[in-house]
């Protein structure tokens, strides 16, 4: 398998199998490819995986979680159940154009990048939607929190689309301990600390579904979350001996 593309979703049910459609299509256009479509269902209350199974399209899987975990926990099961040399996952309502799955592919099977992760802030980038008064600034104060705590120039840690060679994500998810929007920001303190590759990417926006965030009641809990990453790093719970040999790098003899 050489791509696995994994979809968290929830409440999706009036975009679903659009987003199915869209995606299917494009990968299958795509000649030789061998790939897997994974949505992940996290335990919506309306009809979501319904409507993604009755499409029954081939290399399309549906994994439904029994309850509302989390969307980190979405993705997780989904990277878990995942079989590609290459795992990417990007939002449900698909909102960054196509052509940039085809690029964050490329970049890892090719190049052999550990982790290639969309940016909002570069040169390049489209990204249309205009925050109101307070989600700027909460968004803003999250941002600077970020920067001070996760080193490496990474300014955008909540973009919707990241991808990973297949080792790196079977080594990296299973240690991953959020479940819910600051997951981003845990799994790039992890490999940042490992010192993996990690590559930006410029993205632009194709469309935004209604967002299940809630501005200042999730950044709050997220910066909670996240002030708690080095402590967990020093008490050794991302401690992994199959992450340290990938990200080694031993040129003396």
């Amino acid at each position: 398998m050489e791509l696995s593309l994994v979809i968290p979703i929830y409440k999706g049910s009036a975009y679903a199998a659009q987003s199915a459609q869209l995606v299917h299509g494009y990968l299958s256009a795509i000649g030789g490819l061998d790939f897997e479509v994974i949505f992940v269902d996290d335990g919506s209350l309306d009809n979501t995986s319904a409507v993604l199974s009755e499409l029954n399209l081939p290399r399309v899987k549906v994994v439904t979680l029994p309850s509302n975990q989390g969307k980190f926990a979405a993705i997780k099961a989904g990277m878990l159940e995942a079989k590609g040399d290459v795992r990417i996952f990007t939002d449900g309502d698909i909102p960054y154009e196509l052509e940039a799955i085809s690029y964050v592919f490329d970049n890892i099977r090719n190049r052999r990048i550990h982790v290639v992760v969309g940016d909002r802030t570069l040169p390049g980038s489209e990204y249309a939607e205009k925050l109101g008064l307070v989600r700027r600034f909460v968004t803003e104060a999250f941002t600077a929190f970020v920067r001070i705590l996760v080193a490496g120039g990474l300014f955008d840690t909540q973009c919707g689309l990241k991808g990973f060679r297949g080792d790196v994500a079977e080594a990296l998810f299973p240690m991953l301990r959020d479940t819910g929007f600051s997951g981003d920001v845990e799994l790039l303190y992890v490999s940042l600390k490992y010192n993996l590759e990690i590559k930006r990417v410029p993205v632009r926006l194709r469309r935004s579904a209604p967002s299940s965030v809630r501005v200042v009641n999730h950044g709050l809990r997220m910066l909670r979350r996240i002030s708690r990453l080095r402590r967990s790093w020093r008490k050794g719970f991302y401690r992994s001996e199959l992450m340290s040999s990938i990200a080694e790098q031993r040129y003396w003899s």
